[in-house]
């Protein structure tokens, strides 16, 4: 059995050939006591990301005296994939400068890095890893691209990729479980570096950050807290964006020193993250498929401040309207794209109101064409509902710090889970209405990761109603452990 299918077979396969890498620039003298530097970019991306943008990376360490390379892996593969494909590239780089290389990667390619050294043995290439926002711990982005609502969304816009399906929550659990405990785990040291950055409405990234706010600071795409590893010394976390980090001048200053033969003291965090750092918000997702006029429909509670209401589709042109309990109408909508790597091509249409009124809100959608779609609402304050443990199938917790709610009998209105095997590929089950989230339960369909979405619905105190959704992967090892 390969690396590959110890963990997970490959869940689409794809045909290109990757592996091209060339050498930058050479600088007119060589830092003596300098490494070459080889850059290895994210998901849904080539080596091109290094120089877009007036990114200036490669001229950035030139400028210094540091040699550079560039490859490009599959920005749609899993890591075991491109784990292979660069431990095999990684000995004709090193062979061409005749040295070990630092490898500076972004993203995903922090996990592919890692991979080619604990798996197929690269740190005799390797001196040493630097990583720039790398999910180490998996993306709760990647977890909603696989979620039950998503889902149509992003069939149409072809993101279901071995690189996304892999950096869901339970599946890197799993592979943090395994890979932490490996034998070479520390045969190279690992530096990471970290964003808070998401910028304001109209931003890129200001979905993903919003949506990340629930589980601590992030640059939009990754929280902190995924891009630490427990033996890897954290340099720096700042107001980087998953874009800004990589940047030229943004962040090779703080890179220089790492890539010398004897790195200089590294100075703690300059911006101190905590773990607890998390925004009281909540969120519901709705999504389908139509064609002429939807209207979606959802609750908004007493106690909400703010909600944004994020409406995703493949189309930058949208009609819509958003209307209130009180009948005003709402309809400037902020249009961006995706940079967050999880929705590539997907579109966000975005609007937030202050001081919702509390009752039924309907969004009108207007489209002639056939058309998927990914609701988002998100609530600050208001209900937040937090699962305690995911298993018991029966009671849920909600929490609302200030107010004092009541729930009917029932929170879960809706459960449903999709099982992607690893005994048969693509041939992912979707169970409906579970009766129990219990180990044993979620064991007998065997090997595997458990995408679980749970819609829950409940009555304040006041008596409004409210909705809200959960999304958790869980993987299944072959002995029945649960990986969460």
């Amino acid at each position: 059995m390969n690396e590959k299918s110890a963990l997970f077979p490959s869940h689409q396969q794809k045909g290109a050939v990757h592996g091209s890498w060339y050498s930058g620039e050479k600088p007119e003298r060589i830092k003596e006591g300098s490494y070459p530097i080889l850059f290895i970019h994210g998901i849904n991306t080539t080596s091109e990301t290094w120089s877009i943008d007036g990114n200036g990376i490669g001229e950035a360490a030139r400028s210094r005296g540091f040699e550079t390379a560039f490859i490009t892996l599959s920005g749609t593969d899993d890591m075991w994939t491109n784990g292979l494909l660069l431990a095999g590239k990684l000995g004709e780089i090193s062979g061409h400068f005749k040295k070990k290389v630092v490898i500076v990667a972004h993203s995903k390619g922090g996990i592919d890095a890692q991979t080619a050294i604990v798996y197929h043995g690269a740190s005799r290439y390797v001196k040493r890893v630097i990583t720039l926002s790398t999910p180490h711990h998996g993306s709760e982005l990647a977890d909603l691209a696989y979620s039950r609502w998503a889902d149509w969304l992003t069939e149409t816009l072809g993101n279901r990729s071995d690189a996304v399906f892999s950096l869901q929550t339970g599946y890197m659990k799993a592979y943090r479980n395994r890979t932490d405990a490996a034998a070479d785990r520390q045969a190279t040291r690992f530096y990471t570096f970290g964003g808070t950055g998401w910028g304001s409405m109209g931003s890129e990234l200001f979905w993903g950050g919003l949506y990340l706010s629930r589980f601590g600071a992030s640059d939009g795409a990754v929280t902190v807290k995924s891009s630490r590893l427990p033996y890897g010394q954290e340099v720096m976390v700042d107001d980087w964006t998953h874009k800004t980090i990589k940047q030229g001048e943004e962040i090779f200053p703080y890179v220089e020193k790492l890539v010398m033969e004897e790195v200089d003291e590294i100075p703690v965090s300059a911006l101190q993250v905590s773990d607890e750092e998390e925004v009281q918000t909540s969120v519901l997702h709705k999504g389908g498929r139509y064609t002429g006029v939807l209207r979606e429909r959802f609750l908004v509670e007493d106690g909400v401040d703010k909600i944004t209401v994020d409406w995703v589709s493949s189309f930058r042109e949208a009609s819509l309207l958003l209307k209130g309990p009180g009948g005003r109408t709402y309809t400037s909508f902020v249009t961006t794209g995706d940079e967050t790597g999880f929705f590539p091509n997907a579109f966000h249409h975005s609007l937030m109101v202050d001081k919702p009124s509390y009752g039924k809100w309907v969004l009108e959608s207007r489209n002639d064409q056939p058309d998927t779609y990914l609701l988002n609402v998100m609530f600050s304050n208001g209900v937040n509902p937090q699962v305690d443990d995911i298993f018991s199938g029966s009671e849920i917790d909600v929490e609302n710090e200030g107010m004092n709610m009541a729930s009917t009998p029932n929170l879960i209105h809706h459960t449903h889970l999709t099982h992607f095997p690893v005994t048969k590929q693509d041939s992912e089950k979707s169970i409906e209405d579970l009766a129990s989230l219990s180990p044993d339960y979620l064991a007998q369909y065997g090997e595997g990761l458990h995408n679980i979405t749970i819609d829950i619905k409940g009555t304040t105190q006041r008596g409004n109603e409210y909705e809200r959704t959960i999304v958790k992967t869980i993987f299944v090892d072959k002995d029945g452990n649960i990986h969460e």
